[in-house]
């Protein structure tokens, strides 16, 4: 059976997208930072280095980005879709060239094209007002039970079972994680041999299961619009301002946790700002991080940029200004969070796809229930109407 044209050249985006998630495997100036953090010895050697090359044919690449684009130019597809097949082609683009540039300073200028940086939100009175009133709606870390190892596994897959079907997702071990968590198509991670409570687990569960996994395996369903199934860099704006805010309104963000952003937001600022590697890990501890965790949040900072300051990794903004954006997003369009549950999105896509009610309609195999709580929907609605300052400010 022949093709859509939409169809079609959404497994072309798939094919060119393979490959190029190159920034969550990370490589590092191994001999450097065993020289800066010796007593890291044991993680560092689960790095890689620098000098090991990414498994991507750069020029292969372009090449089929170009014709991609050359055929698209003459395809009979709503403009729109050209805008968005577009966009994604370019963000494809400026990854290729952080690739090329990892680890020297022609990295971070690539880098802020998909990610900005800190520059302006830092000197907004706005932005600093708001990030303030957030402890409010944090709750306590009251679990009393703690838990490790398949223990710790066993709980989170449980609570995955409430809201998605047991052949679509799995909990499995990784002790290479430089976060405690993370997502991928159908599988969440978790480091084996840490101890969590309930809580951070439930914090697991809201962050990489309801936002990451959902959407994934939503936009894996999609028919009509597979593309909607794809990531691409402008998808994580979105995508992380969503999961910070469904941790705030199902009331699962602890203390703890809202420390732990702003920390990341901040040591993201510092490096930007002139710090190096180790003035970062160092003001990490001083806020009681641990160890390791300082060194893996540092290790996130400086990731494809060099350790000597001056530049950073600045996807690590996205968590509080993809908030912010999310929360404009909301009250100017009117819409709902379902709609944003159809797979991976950008805002400008969302957008897009808000034009086109009748024709482009994705439908949604999953979304977590709780979230049309009346409690949940009222801590939206008063995040919300803190955010009307920022949006009167011009923030983003």
């Amino acid at each position: 059976m022949n093709k859509t044209p939409i169809a079609d050249f959404s497994s072309r985006l798939k094919d060119i997208a393979k490959d190029l998630s190159f920034l969550g495997h990370p490589r590092y100036p191994v001999k450097q930072l065993m020289r800066l953090f010796p007593q890291h010895q044991n993680f560092i050697n689960e790095l890689e280095d620098v000098s090991v090359p990414f498994g991507v044919n750069v020029k292969s690449k372009r090449l089929a980005m170009d014709q991609f684009l050359k055929d698209l130019s003459t395809a009979e597809l709503h403009n729109d879709l050209k805008v968005i097949f577009t966009q994604r082609i370019e963000d494809y683009h400026t990854l290729l060239s952080m690739m090329e540039n990892f680890d020297n300073v022609f990295f971070y200028d690539h880098c802020t094209k998909l990610y900005g940086s800190s520059h302006q939100s830092t000197q907004n009175n706005a932005f600093l007002y708001f990030i303030e009133q957030i402890p409010a709606f944090c709750v306590p870390d009251s679990s009393e039970i703690k838990l490790k190892g398949e223990e710790a596994r066993a709980y989170l897959r449980n609570r995955l079972m409430e809201t998605f079907s047991d052949s679509d997702v799995d909990v499995k071990p990784s002790s290479s994680l430089l976060s405690d968590s993370s997502a991928g198509r159908r599988v969440l991670k978790l480091n084996p041999f840490k101890t969590y409570s309930t809580q951070q687990l439930d914090i697991f569960l809201v962050h990489e299961g309801w936002v990451h996994l959902g959407t994934s395996l939503n936009g894996a369903s999609q028919v009509e619009h597979p593309w909607l199934g794809i990531w691409a860099p402008r998808t994580t704006f979105l995508q992380e301002g969503m999961a910070i805010l469904t941790e705030l309104i199902s009331g699962c963000m602890t203390s703890e946790r809202w420390s732990r952003v702003m920390l990341r937001h901040l040591a993201t600022s510092m490096a930007e700002r002139g710090s190096n590697i180790q003035d970062v890990y160092a003001f990490l501890r001083h806020h009681d991080m641990e160890e390791l965790d300082a060194f893996k949040l540092s290790l996130r900072v400086f990731r494809g940029v060099p350790l000597d300051g001056g530049m950073a990794f600045t996807k690590e903004l996205l968590y509080l200004h993809g908030l912010v954006q999310l929360l404009y997003h909301l009250q100017f369009y009117q819409t709902d969070l379902r709609s944003l549950w159809v797979g991976k999105l950008s805002f400008e896509e969302h957008m897009i796809l808000m034009k086109h009610p009748k024709d482009m309609k994705p439908g949604l195999r999953y979304f977590p229930m709780a979230l049309d709580d009346p409690h949940i929907q009222q801590r939206l609605l008063k995040l919300q109407e803190l955010s009307f300052s920022l949006f009167k400010q011009g923030f983003l």
